[in-house]
């Protein structure tokens, strides 16, 4: 994916590894969230501890799912 992104080819780098550009967008959306809210308030959000182990739970089933038969369509393919 890496070798992809570094010849911008993105659709390749997401064909290999999807889970990273989803978790690009929700960070950023989450990003621009704490920006307003600082803005606003005043205050610092930083998150918790729950957080960071839902985000590891996430990131380890994707890479378990992806090596199981139903979950044929997670296989990283070439165009």
């Amino acid at each position: 994916m890496v070798k992809a992104l570094l010849h911008f080819d993105f659709y390749q780098a997401f064909r290999y590894n999807p889970l990273l550009f989803i978790l690009l967008v929700l960070g950023g959306i989450y990003f621009i969230f704490l920006c307003f809210y600082y803005t606003k308030k005043k205050e610092l959000i930083v998150p918790s501890q729950n957080a960071w182990i839902l985000f590891a739970i996430i990131v380890v089933l994707y890479m378990i799912l992806r090596n199981l038969e139903p979950f044929v369509y997670l296989i990283p393919t070439e165009v």
